[in-house]
């Protein structure tokens, strides 16, 4: 009796504890999340304990947790030889949620089904307030200075200091779970709820502009539509709602909107400007122009330095990505708006960030951890979660995740909790 009682005490202090977690996430409330992360960990050890007799839990390790376990051990190693250490060392403290975060979904039987619905559904609620304020807090902006800029992109939600294409992943977790409930009614009983729920999301995803979570998101909501009932079960409401949906889509991109600017920049990039040997500060990147250019500046690197093998370091990689950009004469900053220019910027693409940082051997651990991700999403077979390990792989061609702390969270808490949470589930939703 005293087990149970203190395993049922345990269960309600990690729903709290995640639900906390997930306030400080969206909300980008800092110190919130690195408790919610260290104590979500620290819960799941004694319950384990109560559930096993055992400390050790080795259904902690597949295919994806040890391939950040390799990941992280081989950024750890790069202290041994980095020369920032500081800097080092605080990637190094980000880097631990790629060992904590897993302990806390994966080391007890505390995420399930059941679990897994009452979180979402508060990160549902959480999500929704949050995208509320920030429109507010948009629309003041614009009464006072009438740019209607405020309502799209990083300014939307400046609020929260968050990166624009972060958020539109956050926002993308909650439509995904939104779509599934729709199909399933396990947690959410009103579909008409869910409903406005996903018009509404979808809304401020496509206010937030990122060309690769629309893209996706679409694409998506096209194979619903096409090939699946979830919405509509006769046939013709289908193709009437699939027209539906296409004409919409055809009036977004066709009409000036932020996101069709954004496309139609890098449509029009020219591609040979990346072989220049020499920039002015003048220069202006596309997206596309910029990632492209890391490739070739990180090749250039890893040769004059003769770092193929064990890379540059975490603590290093930024510095000497930093004297690159000076050495080329791009734009490092001094004006008023922009004083740092592109000091500062990693490549925006993990695979090459793994391989500047820690050598091919990082590379390699990086990509047993991706070959984790889709063996998650076999194993699974549900397609909201294949649709969402899809777009953490193709957003990691397009940035450095395992750079930041929020991004650390997307790539690794969300899969495995959305894994977790949906095995015992039926269908393929």
């Amino acid at each position: 009796m005293k087990r149970i009682q203190e395993s049922k005490i345990l269960n309600r202090l990690h729903d709290l504890l995640v639900i906390l977690f997930f306030v400080g996430f969206i909300f980008d409330i800092r110190f919130i999340v690195g408790f919610g992360t260290i104590m979500m960990a620290a819960n799941a050890f004694p319950v384990n304990r109560l559930e096993t007799g055992k400390w050790w839990n080795p259904g902690f390790f597949n295919l994806f947790t040890a391939g950040l376990v390799l990941y992280f051990a081989m950024a750890a190693i790069a202290l041994l030889y980095t020369k920032n250490l500081p800097r080092g060392f605080a990637i190094f403290q980000t880097n631990l949620g790629m060992i904590v975060l897993p302990i806390g979904v994966m080391y007890s039987s505390l995420v399930n089904r059941q679990s897994y619905g009452r979180w979402m559904k508060a990160y549902i609620v959480i999500l929704f307030a949050a995208t509320v304020l920030a429109i507010v807090h948009a629309a003041i902006l614009y009464n006072q200075h009438h740019d209607a800029s405020v309502f799209f992109y990083h300014n939307l939600v400046g609020l929260y200091s968050k990166h624009a294409i972060q958020f539109s992943v956050i926002v993308f977790i909650g439509l995904l779970f939104l779509i599934q409930e729709y199909s399933s009614v396990l947690f959410f009983r009103n579909r008409t709820g869910i409903i406005i729920g996903i018009v509404y999301f979808s809304f401020f995803l496509f206010l937030l502009s990122s060309k690769l979570v629309i893209s996706i998101y679409v694409l998506y909501l096209l194979y619903i539509f096409s090939f699946t009932d979830i919405f509509f079960r006769r046939r013709d409401y289908r193709f009437a709602g699939l027209f539906i949906f296409i004409t919409l889509m055809t009036g977004v991109f066709m009409t000036d909107t932020p996101i069709k600017k954004r496309m139609q920049e890098d449509w029009d990039a020219r591609i040979s400007k990346i072989g220049q040997q020499k920039f002015s500060p003048a220069d202006y990147f596309t997206g596309v122009q910029f990632r492209m250019l890391s490739w070739r500046f990180a090749y250039e690197i890893l040769n004059e330095k003769h770092a193929w093998v064990l890379g540059l370091s975490p603590g290093d990689s930024q510095d000497i990505l930093n004297e690159k950009y000076t050495q080329e004469n791009m734009f490092i900053g001094g004006a008023p708006e922009n004083k740092t220019g592109f000091l500062g910027y990693h490549t925006h693409n993990q695979f090459l960030q793994a391989v500047l940082e820690t050598g091919v051997f990082g590379l390699a651990f990086f990509i047993i951890a991706c070959a984790g991700l889709i063996r998650l999403a076999k194993e699974l077979a549900q397609r909201s979660f294949t649709v969402f390990v899809i777009l953490l792989l193709c957003n990691c061609f397009t940035d450095a995740p395992l750079e930041t702390q929020y991004g650390i969270i997307l790539f690794v808490f969300f899969p495995l909790l959305m894994y977790r949470g949906s095995q015992e589930a039926t269908g393929s939703n």
